[in-house]
């Protein structure tokens, strides 16, 4: 019998790296490893074809019809749920992602009969390193990620939790509010970097030269991680309490300078618990978020996140629409707030890949407020990519964005 597998994914700031796990063992398949770098800054088509090739060329290694499906570990925020990209430019990374519907590009590099799902890297992390690392044997841990953003998960008993008692909504802590701003610019490489310059006026390159520089005996470098140190404590105790934690597992390219601000950590948390809890690093790597993204996929129904159940509403006129589109290079559907949009971009883009065309897909509704009223500063962050030969702005209010040259169809 042919071993079947499923493709985890870290997608990181810089890089993508894919591994196949046995969906027996849950071993990862010796010499299946993939790593792409990845500009995070240029345009869709090219960052979402850095993601097609690789997960071509892992399936590759065994022949894709012995890949189950692909899951991707991937910093928020995002739409997990949809698969649609919700990072904003003011994030310094994928500046150019925001509203892209990544399912609806990647559906089909394998068969669109197989799920491609996506979950919060700092989840797939912490469902890792609980499967078979730091975490293993707590019930109540909070792992964080540092590095080029803040990650963070609630793992109760390996199960991330996005609610409930002592769980912030979403079960994230990047965009909680600390000091002048929010966790994420204070523990990542970013605020390292920007503390290097305020204290010194001068540019450095990253973490790692700041990192070398405390070890080498900088005074400044050595201060900046040790209130780096201080100040998680500060932030992180009152989340450990409330959520009762038993373990604090940190991870990330920032955790291999555990030395240089553990200590500070540690001290700065010794009068602020209510109960001991264990700081431990994680032991797994870039494994983790792997591992958490394949084990995900045992978790998920493959006809919710796939076209089997697709079923095409014969009120719409898709043959009108697919000329349309055939014809131009950007297009905005809009229409009433039921229209079935989710069954109609599929129709469309199955429809489209039979000719030949991939098309770029944008939801509108990742520009939605929290009431569901379109915010216009929001759908400005959705930008056409002149390079693509197919972009496509689909959901109700799309036809209110700026895009040059764009027809509107109204269903």
């Amino acid at each position: 019998m042919t071993n079947k597998y499923y493709m985890g994914i870290d997608v990181g700031g810089t890089h993508i790296t894919l591994d196949l796990v046995d969906d027996t063992s849950f071993e990862m398949l010796p010499e299946s490893t993939i790593r792409k770098s990845l500009d995070t800054n240029s345009n869709p088509s090219e960052v979402l074809s850095v993601f097609e090739s690789a997960i071509t060329e892992c399936a590759a290694i065994t022949g894709k019809e012995s890949v189950r499906g692909v899951g991707l570990a991937i910093p928020g925020p995002f739409d997990y749920g949809q698969g649609v990209c919700k990072i904003t430019p003011a994030q310094q990374k994928y500046e150019q992602m925001f509203g892209v519907n990544f399912r609806a590009f990647l559906s089909s590099t394998l068969s669109t009969d197989k799920p491609v799902i996506f979950n919060n890297d700092a989840a797939c992390f912490a469902m890792g390193e609980y499967f078979r690392g730091g975490a293993k044997g707590f019930d109540n841990a909070i792992v964080v990620t540092l590095g080029t953003g803040f990650g963070a998960s609630f793992l109760l008993k390996g199960r991330p939790q996005t609610s409930g008692e002592g769980v912030t909504e979403g079960g994230e802590l990047w965009d909680v509010p600390y000091r002048e701003g929010i966790a994420d610019d204070y523990f990542s490489t970013r605020w390292l970097v920007a503390e290097w310059k305020n204290r010194t006026g001068e540019e450095i390159a990253g973490g790692k030269e700041i990192a070398q520089a405390a070890i080498n005996g900088d005074q400044i470098a050595i201060a900046i991680y040790s209130d780096f140190g201080t100040n998680l404590a500060e932030f992180i105790a009152p989340w450990l309490n409330s959520f009762n934690a038993d373990a604090f597992v940190i991870g990330g390219n920032i955790a291999r300078d555990w030395d240089l601000y553990v200590p500070a950590l540690q001290a700065g948390l010794a009068d602020k618990l209510k109960k001991p809890a264990a700081i431990k690093p994680c032991t797994l790597g870039e494994q983790a978020p792997i591992y958490g993204a394949a084990l995900a996929l045992t978790m998920i129904n493959a006809t919710d996140v796939t076209s089997k159940t697709l079923k095409p509403s014969t009120a719409i006129d898709t043959a009108a629409i697919l000329a349309t589109l055939q014809n131009n290079q950007a297009v905005l559907i809009d229409g009433p707030a039921d229209t079935p949009w989710k069954n109609l971009r599929l129709t469309l883009d199955l429809a489209l890949r039979k000719e030949g065309i991939k098309a770029i897909w944008f939801n509108a509704d990742a520009a939605y407020a929290t009431d569901g009223s379109m915010n216009i500063e929001q759908l400005a962050n959705i930008r056409l990519d002149s390079t693509a030969s197919l972009n496509v702005l689909i959901g109700t209010g799309a036809s209110q964005a700026k895009w040059n040259n764009a027809i509107t169809i109204e269903i």
